[in-house]
């Protein structure tokens, strides 16, 4: 397959596979430079070699995609933020609970939760050392501190905590989520005395935000909507923090996700508006290249105005590319100038190859180069609106195709209708963002005028009605699919090997292509369904108590919650373990697990049953028992509470099994509770 022969995208893709492992490698930094050297080394003797011998040898182009994963593991390990020797990780002091003097910078605002404002932080003294390093700052809703703004200074007295792991099995891990950012630890802020101190801007960064918070300004003094003025802060300026969770659903539901934050779509399209209206400097001396400065410059401008968040960046950095390639006519295939791109972002920003985000853009990118052609040639209208509306069609589509196992392994559902809601959401984007741009230059130097706020106000009401419209139509959506890593593997390699074949139809590479669909059938389908166990899971529910008991991949549910419907730790479980079936169930006093029987204790607090001797013994819904005289009386061999139990209780019963010398199970400290028999 012709597209996949080019160099840099080999070079490319075994420099993020070294990034990719590189947590897996404990490989000092050293060994890894001496590594690279020795390669390097074999390989400028071996083209001496070859060119004094005139003769061609195939095995130095495996050297050098070696020398490539070496090269990710090493950018990776050098650009972690623990490698510096300031990063505050390094302090001994603060691995215990105390309180420390901390002053900070405020780097970026986050969408609040129910009861914290979030935000992320540049750490710059802890107490009186200066350090360096990110966290994440949680500001209580009931403080009477106001609001951090962006690029303040704060000094404050707190505790550093660590992220804590998911609490139950196959949830989001955000505690991994923030280490792959360089973040560590969090601060947790309600009654302490906080001090702000503005700060003038000092980095880019800064400068940006700057900018942003002129144009929120101008942009509050407009006559939107509080939805209206969300979407065009999301589209404009990169900031999300204002859309309701009810419509991110729905967008989510409807497929058009994707463009509630700024990405490869919107620099795409802002770029083919740029070049449509700079069209007439063709006609010029120097034209060509004033044009490509000006796109340049502007493309560049509106990254400053989005906050130069990564995914701004890295879309800038990509489409800055193209419009070079392309504006200079130098020959150059688009996939290598992708490729290029990534390789340059991944040199300079290993953490991006982890970043969905990255992965999709790319992902989508890429299909839209390699399978477009081929859409293209299935044919076209002559009427050019009817064309323009089918090459919208066949774009989605593409893009669809190389992002799907991507979508399916990371959010486990597929808008059925997603070519419905593009082919609207992608015109309505469009003029949004020159309908938009216009509004905002226009409120920066005079009050726009009040047609042009009304149209761009009815146009984001229409898409977002025509959204909510796709997403209730729920028989399209499809929700709660099992997609694993190995699941995701097999679907990429199915779609290379189709291109191969399409490009070159051969029994061979039919019979390759076969062997690989068969394999997904049975890795992804059939494995999981005769290799699943039976499994008891305690989960951990706060003043609730959920049980689940595995048979295969049906999951019975013994719960004292009102309804078990739209239970997130629920879901998150179906999907991990390929859950079919689903049956509910009170919750009993005894359960045989296995060779072991379990006691559940709960309020009433009654824990002796005739002929009875329970190895393991559950406490639910704060039982007021004495937990010496249980396990006088019981013996049990292992206790777990959970978290419908009063903290205060938890804390006693972790005292006295501790005391007593007695393996316990709290799961609010170390998560679900399972044994798989």
């Amino acid at each position: 397959m012709k597209v996949f022969n080019y160099p840099l995208l080999k070079l490319t893709i075994f420099l993020a596979i070294g990034i990719l492992v590189s947590d897996y490698l404990f490989i000092s930094i050293p060994l890894i430079s001496v590594g690279i050297g020795f390669l390097l080394f074999v390989l400028i003797g071996t083209h001496f070699y070859c060119k004094k011998h005139n003769k061609t040898l195939y095995w130095p182009s495996l050297v050098v995609l070696i020398m490539m994963v070496l090269l990710g593991v090493f950018v990776s390990k050098i650009h972690s933020s623990k490698f510096s020797k300031t990063h505050y990780s390094h302090l001994e002091t603060i691995a215990d609970e105390h309180l420390h003097q901390l002053e900070f910078i405020v780097k970026k605002r986050l969408k609040p939760t129910t009861y914290n404002h979030r935000y992320y932080v540049e750490l710059i003294k802890v107490d009186s050392t200066s350090v360096s390093g990110s966290l994440l700052v949680n500001l209580s809703k009931e403080s009477n501190t106001a609001n951090f703004n962006v690029n303040e200074k704060i000094l404050t007295t707190a505790s550093l905590k660590e992220v804590n792991a998911p609490l139950n099995p196959y949830q989001f891990d955000y505690k991994n989520y923030l280490k792959r950012l360089g973040i560590y630890r969090q601060v947790f802020l309600k009654d302490q005395i906080v001090l702000a101190i503005p700060q003038s801007p000092t980095t880019i960064t800064a400068y940006a935000e700057t900018i942003r918070e002129g144009l929120n300004k101008h942009l509050k003094e407009l006559s939107f909507k509080p939805i209206e003025r969300a979407f065009i802060k999301a589209l404009l300026l990169g900031q999300r923090q204002d859309i309701t969770s009810d419509v991110y659903e729905a967008y989510s539901k409807a497929g058009a996700i994707h463009i509630l934050a700024i990405s490869g779509l919107h620099i795409g399209i802002l770029l083919l508006i740029l070049q449509f209206i700079l069209n007439p400097l063709l006609y010029f001396g120097q034209g060509k290249f004033v044009r490509l400065l000006i796109i340049l410059c502007v493309l560049w401008s509106f990254a400053v105005m989005a906050g130069l968040s990564p995914s701004v960046v890295r879309a800038v950095t990509m489409f800055s590319l193209f419009a070079i390639v392309r504006g200079l006519k130098r020959s150059s295939n688009s996939l290598n100038t992708l490729a290029v791109s990534a390789f340059i972002l991944l040199l300079v920003r290993p953490g991006f190859c982890f970043d969905v985000g990255f992965q999709l853009s790319y992902a989508a990118v890429a299909s839209i180069i390699i399978v477009k052609p081929v859409l293209d040639s299935w044919g076209s209208f002559k009427n050019r609106i009817g064309n323009w509306f089918l090459d919208l069609l066949k774009v989605s589509i593409a893009a669809q195709i190389g992002v799907l196992p991507l979508s399916l392994y990371y959010f486990h559902q597929f808008p059925g209708l997603f070519f419905v809601t593009n082919m609207v959401v992608v015109p309505c984007l469009i003029v949004i963002l020159g309908l938009g741009i216009t509004t905002m230059i226009l409120a920066v130097v005079y009050k726009p005028p009040e047609f042009l706020v009304h149209t761009l106000a009815w146009i984001i009401q229409s898409m977002n009605r025509f959204v909510e419209w796709v997403a209730s139509k729920e028989t399209f959506l499809f929700e709660q699919i099992s997609f694993d890593l190995t699941a995701l593997v097999i679907s990429y390699l199915i779609l290379f090997l189709l291109g191969i074949f399409y490009h070159k139809k051969t029994f061979k590479n039919l019979l390759v292509l076969g062997i690989c669909i068969v394999s997904f059938q049975v890795f992804v389908k059939q494995i999981p369904a005769l290799t699943s166990k039976n499994s008891f899971v305690v989960f951990h529910k706060s003043r609730h108590s959920v049980f689940g008991l595995q048979s295969n991949q049906h999951l019975e549910i013994h719960h004292d919650l009102d309804s078990i419907n739209n239970q997130r730790m629920l879901v998150d479980y179906n999907i991990g373990a390929a859950i079919k079936t689903q049956s509910t169930d009170p919750i009993q006093r005894l359960y045989k697990i296995d060779d072991k029987l379990l006691l559940v204790v709960d309020s009433l607090g009654i824990y002796i049953v005739k002929s009875v001797k329970p190895q393991w013994v559950l406490l639910r819904q704060s039982p007021k028992i004495n937990l010496n005289r249980l396990i006088d009386s019981l013996q049990p061999e292992l206790i777990i509470w959970d978290g419908s139990n009063y903290r205060t209780y938890q804390e006693r019963w972790k005292l006295t099994c501790e005391t007593k010398k007695i393996p316990f199970h709290q799961t609010s400290e170390k998560g679900f509770f399972r044994v798989d028999y």
